[in-house]
């Protein structure tokens, strides 16, 4: 499946949060592929990363399962603003169908697909500060794909 190019996509994947820096303020959703026969025999499998930069607020479960990455509409952009104050310059993306409470207030977000080594524990070759990963491992298709800035 290629991995869409606009905000708006719904992926699968079982996701979960792997990192986040307060001092870079940065979190790092993986979406990982399903453990079957062919990951098993081949020892890797493609992974869907998001880098998320300029990270305000998260308010998510570490494992989110399916995601449906959007960016908040004027309403929901508005509620969540009267439950937790100004949000500024910010991207609200929403991680789930039909909900406002799984989001992640940032600068912006990458994303793009991998071919990683089982057990996919490696950081994302998206952050420039993992050299070798992003040396070793590129994007599937060549394609990393961001917002523009807000």
């Amino acid at each position: 499946m290629a991995v869409p190019r606009e905000l708006g996509f719904f992926d699968d994947r079982s996701f979960s949060l792997i990192d986040y820096g307060h001092g870079h303020t940065y979190a790092i959703l993986r979406g990982f592929p399903p453990f079957d026969d062919f990951v098993v025999e081949s020892g890797e499998g493609v992974v869907l990363d998001l880098y998320f930069i300029n990270v305000q607020r998260i308010s998510c479960w570490k494992d989110i399962g399916p995601l449906h990455l959007r960016a908040a509409d004027d309403a929901e952009r508005a509620t969540l603003e009267s439950r937790i104050g100004p949000i500024g310059k910010k991207w609200v993306f929403l991680l789930e169908p039909d909900s406002i409470e799984s989001y992640i207030i940032a600068g912006g977000v990458e994303w793009a697909e991998f071919v990683l080594p089982v057990p996919f524990t490696l950081p994302t070759p998206l952050d420039s500060r993992n050299r070798e990963e992003a040396d070793t491992y590129q994007p599937v298709g060549g394609a990393v794909h961001a917002t523009r800035p807000y």
